[in-house]
């Protein structure tokens, strides 16, 4: 018998779909969906999309069949901008897909910008944090359910301030796109509060020797270091700390934290940011990790839930406005219609950037217990913002580059 490689697996997850669905709705009145995913290398990061979406257009498939609706998943892997590009316009020029699901990173995720751009699609941006997505590269037809960068950063930096009481930072940041952009939206953050970091280091990536600049950091004595480092440099600057033996609480943003895993538990520290947590509970939040675990044997994580969130907020819309009309579909989305995306709160896309509002989650590990094994991985410390507005934690709407021009 022949065997499927991976990458031919997850692109047949799609066709398998609308074969089963075609057979028993065939009478329905069809939308496409168009998901474009990641390979090669970033096969992993693929996957989690694709699952989250299969899981997002079943569910969103039962409730669309009752209105004489159905959802068909259009999947393609590509990698690279161009090649991404070529896809998405494909999809909707083409197979006249109503609106794309994707945006792994933040190039993929300019790329399905401009081909629903161009096509009279909507985009739903599942994967890319960055702030000029939503800033000055920003457009009526993309909607972000991946939380923004501020919102990532401005979830750890409430906790800090304003429940751990922690006042005295310091900022360690690359000297790379990503860590300039922590380094603003976090000082930016505190310049809102009336406050200023006590240092700020920036750092070139590759380092190896963090000693010095964890000994002029244990000279100031801050109350918390919070790191925006690539993913490469993490697991050194966090070995660096636990050798140093320093006691500031450490936090930080910008890498997946299950992306640390693979290195020496017992290095492990600080708090960190994600959009969703396999051991949530409340609000049904159980009901939906087990779900998903039954379904894929994995456990749901933040891309796959943007996933699964996206797929059933475009079901949601078709149903309520009875058609895949775009103009129709912007206007709902627009109206801020409440989301259950099982966080305990409704979930609604902000009007002048369309971005997600909704809480984050902060993890740290657990201590590793000697001569158990396996490591047990992240656990939840809190919930952000624990109440209120949740537009605290995210780009003030005075201070968005955002401007949509129709």
């Amino acid at each position: 018998m022949a065997t499927l490689d991976r990458r031919t697996f997850v692109k047949g997850l799609g066709v398998a779909a609308g074969a089963l669905l075609s057979r028993t709705a065939a009478a329905q009145e069809t939308y496409r969906i168009g998901l474009v995913v990641p390979g090669g290398a970033r096969l992993e990061v693929g996957e989690r999309i694709a699952f989250g979406v299969r899981l997002g257009l079943d569910e969103a498939n039962v409730m669309a069949g009752l209105f004489g609706k159905r959802l068909e998943l259009l999947q393609e892997v590509a990698d690279g901008a161009e090649a991404v590009l070529s896809v998405g316009r494909r999809l909707v020029r083409q197979e006249r897909a109503i609106g794309l699901v994707g945006g792994a990173d933040e190039a993929s995720a300019e790329a399905l910008r401009d081909a629903a751009q161009q096509g009279d699609a909507l985009f739903l941006n599942v994967g890319a944090s960055a702030s000029r997505l939503r800033g000055s590269r920003c457009h009526r037809h993309a909607f972000h359910v991946e939380a923004s960068l501020a919102m990532y950063v401005g979830a750890v930096q409430q906790w800090l301030l304003e429940q751990r009481k922690l006042t005295r930072w310091a900022l360690v940041t690359s000297d790379s796109s990503l860590g300039r952009d922590i380094g603003q939206v976090a000082t930016a953050f505190l310049a809102r509060r009336g406050r200023a970091p006590l240092a700020t280091e920036q750092v070139p990536g590759g380092t190896q020797d963090w000693n010095p600049l964890l000994k002029r950091l244990g000279g100031l004595g801050p109350d918390a270091v919070f790191v925006g480092l690539e993913e490469s440099d993490l697991p050194i600057f966090l070995r660096g700390y636990r050798s140093a033996g320093l006691t500031f609480q450490l936090a930080g943003a910008g890498v997946d934290p299950s992306a640390l895993s693979a290195g020496d538990p017992a290095d492990l520290a600080g708090v960190w940011p994600v959009l969703w947590h396999h051991e949530l509970q409340r609000f049904s939040a159980r009901e939906l990790n087990s779900r998903f675990r039954r379904r894929f044997g994995r456990p749901l994580e933040g891309r796959s839930w943007a996933a699964w969130a996206a797929v059933k907020l475009l079901g949601e819309a078709i149903v309520r406005t009875g058609s895949g009309d775009l103009a129709g579909l912007l206007r709902f989305l627009e109206s801020a219609p409440p989301f259950d995306g099982h966080k305990g709160r409704p979930l609604t896309f902000r009007d002048w950037d369309h971005q997600l509002r909704q809480p984050m989650y902060l993890v740290t590990p657990r201590k590793p217990e000697p001569g158990r094994e396996p490591w047990k991985g992240f656990e939840v410390v809190a919930e952000v913002p624990a109440r209120g507005d949740l537009d605290a934690i995210g780009e003030p709407k005075g201070e968005s580059r955002c401007r949509f021009d129709g």
